[in-house]
């Protein structure tokens, strides 16, 4: 392998962990748990191959996971347990991947949603999931999931209308008054 080559393999390494963490910092909103959840499923993918795409969900059902544990709602027996061993101090969260929540969510309105709306939007906007398949990763039925995928587009829109209402220039550009 040459020199190009391998720089170029650990830049393709870096952007999928990048997605990966930030993926899992738009389902739980804490940097260092989304760090944690995506060294535990690499770690889970070097006990047997697997493509980026069972990475990528690993990576959600072990952040859903998480954040059902700390709400104190996992008590369902009827879906596999997720033993996960998170690491406790990643020391990595400060890194480039993450600025202050308030600079987030300002640059990125998904992060100001209601835990459940983000959940919804983040699993089948931003993810891709499907309806289906999304419903079964949050743990609700498909009527509840549309009723928080609508929940979401009605904050979203309601925060782009104050927005406009607020700040008209800054969102029709300067231009658009001329």
């Amino acid at each position: 392998m040459t020199q190009q080559s391998a720089r170029t393999e650990e830049a393709n390494i870096e952007a999928e962990l990048d997605r990966l963490t930030y993926s899992a910092y738009l389902l739980t909103l804490d940097p260092d748990l989304a760090l944690s959840v995506v060294l535990t499923a690499l770690d889970w993918s070097l006990e047997k191959p697997i493509s980026n795409s069972d990475l990528q969900r690993r990576t959600v059902e072990l952040s859903l996971r998480q954040l059902q544990h700390l709400s104190g709602a996992d008590g369902d027996s009827e879906r596999p347990s997720y033993e996960a061993v998170l690491y406790d101090d990643s020391g990595m969260a400060n890194s480039k991947r993450f600025s202050s929540p308030e600079e987030d969510i300002s640059r990125n309105p998904i992060l100001s949603l209601d835990a459940g709306s983000r959940i919804a939007f983040v699993l089948h906007h931003v993810l891709g999931y499907d309806i289906e398949e999304s419903a079964v990763l949050a743990d609700l039925d498909e009527k509840g999931f549309r009723a928080e995928l609508r929940s979401a587009y009605l904050e979203l829109a309601s925060r782009q209308l104050w927005r406009f209402d607020s700040h008209p220039n800054e969102v029709l550009g300067q231009s658009a008054l001329v």
